[in-house]
């Protein structure tokens, strides 16, 4: 068996692979496309940008909330609350479950918005019903986050 000065440089497995780029050229790479999203049609939209902000300044409100009034400690807390038999002790978790309904408000909304972003050139309708959706999410992880943070 050869190694691979014997087998030729265009037959080797890795000939068409090339080296890292240099840290200066991701960069630059990376800079022109952030220039490129903030200069699209989807940032000068003052609705788009109302809508993404909104949703935005809610979930970290949310956030903040939680991170004054949380404090950890032992013991479980409830994490599901029916209508019908309210608290149950086998719906009981960890202290930190408020910060998970908030944190997965907040990936609803980063998805939501890449999609909107990418859906707002072919229509922009979809694009606000996206962004809209994100807010609502987020009012909804603010109500619940916060009611099950003031539960003790």
């Amino acid at each position: 068996m050869g190694d691979l000065t014997d087998i030729g440089r265009e037959n080797a497995i890795i000939c068409g692979m090339k080296g890292i780029p240099p840290l200066k050229a991701l960069r630059r790479s990376l800079q022109s496309k952030v220039e490129d999203v903030r200069a699209s049609r989807f940032f000068r939209d003052r609705m788009s940008v109302t809508l993404l902000a909104t949703g935005l300044i809610i979930n970290g409100l949310t956030l903040v909330t939680l991170a004054m009034r949380l404090k950890p400690m032992d013991g479980e807390w409830p994490v599901r609350f029916s209508s019908l038999t309210g608290f149950d002790p086998d719906t009981l978790g960890p202290w930190y479950y408020p910060f998970v309904i908030a944190l997965i408000a907040l990936a609803i909304s980063a998805i939501n918005s890449f999609f909107a972003y990418h859906s707002f050139s072919r229509s922009r309708l979809a694009s606000f019903f996206l962004l809209m959706g994100s807010g609502v999410v987020a009012i909804f992880s603010f109500i619940i986050a916060n009611a099950f943070g003031v539960v003790r």
